[in-house]
């Protein structure tokens, strides 16, 4: 493939600039006429990386009571990172070409062979307040730091030694073409290379605030426990994997100036028929947006944060029939579905996975010591991606997803001693 596009962008550039002077058709004549351009590439990549780290956490919680009711928490954590990457890579491209009758080989060398360390640390406070009140249900607001520690990209490398050949792949062709002789070139880099090539790898750390309010309910006797929350979080240089817009193959982790998060969770689970019913449900929504984004030249101020899901939700009900003088204890029937949505896979916002529901059931026979558990998953045969990516590898956009599970069963069996 790199030999063909190699060709193709030889050939352009000459029949542009013929077909200035001669016109579309004689350009074409003239270049068929004179042997025509063939090229023949390889391309050898060996890369060898280690990228130990160190880590270090130093945190003390307490809890503080107020009055009988209410509890104040507060938190404090040191978090230190330190991050080295000690690589040795190289591009070892060969051509062999014949442009318009000149017929030559060339070889180029280019080696990047260095290491580079990197420290984080950051303070991380949380305070938190609790209101406790009848039946153990209680009411709870918390502030709290987030961090995440920075690093390297080792997957850029493939992309940035690709690159790196291709941009000296014109002289050292040029120099073959001229002296009509094998030309052998080993690209020697400067300190600014490696300062460019320490730009592209690196990564900054994610740091955030975490705002929560919510409340943990104890109803009916212990019958239905409910909890509701709220969130926002406020983001800064915010850590996205992204794939290379140039190649599509390596993908690289980049920071988001500014985004935010906002959403609420509701939980309630329960039980009924003396226990042989047990139910519970789940349902959250999450707002996630850029606010301050720009990568490559693309603002993406306001759109949505990618891989993050509008809708979550889930619910589930179980029923156990009892049985008394028999090697069979129990039997529980069930059903339960899950789904997300909407997901939204490119930070343009250009295409994303619709809300998707997946339903299950289940039958599970207890005979004591042995279970087993016949279950069925995505029982209507839902289609949807559990992930997606667009690349522009083959020179156009292409998109690819991996699909999600179609319809399972199977059976479980547990055996306890």
């Amino acid at each position: 493939m790199m030999g063909g596009m190699v060709t193709s962008q030889i050939y352009n550039a000459m029949f542009n600039s013929m077909a200035a002077r001669m016109g579309e058709a004689g350009a074409k004549a003239a270049i068929e006429r004179a042997g025509g351009i063939n090229v023949s590439m390889g391309l050898f990549v060996p890369c060898t990386f280690r990228t130990p780290q160190f880590n270090l956490g130093i945190y003390h919680e307490s809890d503080i009571d107020l009055t009988d009711n209410l509890t104040a928490t507060l938190g404090l954590r040191y978090d230190y990172t330190h991050s080295r990457i000690d690589y040795d890579t190289r591009g070892d491209a060969s051509l062999d070409f014949n442009i318009m009758g000149v017929a030559a080989k060339a070889k180029l060398l280019t080696i990047f062979k260095h290491d580079e360390k990197a420290d984080f640390g950051q303070l991380l406070p949380k305070f938190g307040l609790t209101y406790k009140f009848l039946g153990g249900s209680n009411l709870y607001a918390t502030v709290a730091k987030g961090y995440r520690a920075g690093g390297f990209n080792v997957q850029l490398f493939g992309d940035y030694i690709n690159t790196d050949v291709q941009k000296n792949l014109q002289t050292v062709m040029g120099e073959a073409q001229q002296s009509r002789q094998d030309v052998y070139k080993e690209i020697n880099h400067t300190d600014a290379d490696y300062e460019a090539l320490l730009d592209a790898i690196k990564f900054k750390p994610e740091e955030s605030w975490n705002y929560e309010f919510g409340t943990h309910l104890n109803l009916f006797g212990d019958a239905l426990h409910a909890d509701l929350s709220f969130f926002y979080m406020q983001i800064r240089n915010q850590q996205l994997s992204v794939f290379n817009q140039e190649y599509g193959f390596g993908r690289r982790m980049i920071n988001a100036g500014k985004s935010y998060s906002c959403g609420m969770e509701v939980s309630l689970r329960g039980s009924l028929v003396n226990n042989r019913l047990t139910w519970a449900a789940n349902y959250g929504y999450t707002n996630a947006k850029f606010k301050e984004y720009v990568d490559q030249g693309t603002d993406y101020k306001d759109n949505n944060v990618p891989f993050i899901p509008a809708h979550t939700f889930s619910a589930m009900a179980d029923y156990r029939f009892d049985f008394s003088g028999s090697v069979l204890r129990d039997i529980t029937v069930g059903a339960n579905v899950n789904g997300q949505g909407k997901i939204w896979w490119d930070d343009a916002n250009t295409f994303s996975q619709k809300l998707y529901a997946v339903l299950g059931a289940h039958a599970a026979a207890n005979f004591g010591c042995v279970n087993v558990d016949l279950w069925a998953r995505n029982l209507t045969d839902a289609k949807y991606a559990t992930f997606a990516f667009r690349s522009a590898a083959t020179g156009q956009a292409v998109y690819s997803a991996q699909r999600g599970m179609p319809f399972q069963m199977g059976v479980d069996v547990k055996i306890h001693f």
